[in-house]
């Protein structure tokens, strides 16, 4: 971890115009950028190849790399919502490249898992995703590549230590409101 000390985010405390951060340096920005690009290289490959949305190559990726999971779990390793995936859930189902079986550890649960129609998908896009891979870490030298992947990996701690620190605030916020007498 890295030796300065954490400061929760400040708080605006005057109308004294703060200095700048150009739209096009901004964090957030820029990484929305490289995701937007990525999502939509395979949005196009998927649909393509596979007639497969950007959430239906997602889900498909990830169930490639477990036996099965729980609707909830498929939602969090996507980053989509659980509404979403269950939608792109079903017309994967629907198409024979999904189905729903009960957990063998927890039979109140029904996990998802892929068909064998659904891992040839998942094994086709392979190369791919290796390409995309080698393509992105080999615009930067070997070394570079360890440097960012570190600090990529410390600016994400930060920013999920920022979130949560956020969400405190908001969740304090809502137990100071007064309660709104009910009728």
């Amino acid at each position: 971890m890295n030796s300065v000390m954490r400061r929760p985010m400040p708080r605006p405390t005057s109308s004294r115009a703060e200095p700048q951060v150009p739209f096009e340096r901004r964090f957030g920005y820029r990484f929305s950028r490289i995701a937007d690009a990525l999502a939509q290289q395979t949005l196009l490959y998927g649909r393509r190849e596979f007639g497969l949305n950007l959430a239906e190559h997602r889900i498909v990726a990830v169930l490639s790399q477990s036996d099965a999971l729980s609707i909830r779990e498929i939602a969090r390793h996507t980053q989509l919502d659980k509404a979403h995936a269950t939608r792109a859930l079903t017309d994967l189902i629907d198409r024979g490249l999904a189905t729903r079986v009960v957990d063998a550890e927890d039979r109140r649960l029904r996990v998802v898992r892929l068909t064998p129609a659904g891992r040839s998908i998942a094994n086709a896009t392979r190369p791919f995703v290796r390409e995309r891979q080698e393509r992105l870490e080999g615009s930067v030298s070997a070394a570079e590549f360890r440097v960012f992947d570190k600090v990529l990996a410390v600016m994400t701690a930060e920013a999920e230590r920022m979130l949560a620190e956020e969400m405190q605030v908001e969740k304090t916020q809502r137990s100071a409101e007064p309660r709104r007498a009910r009728g």
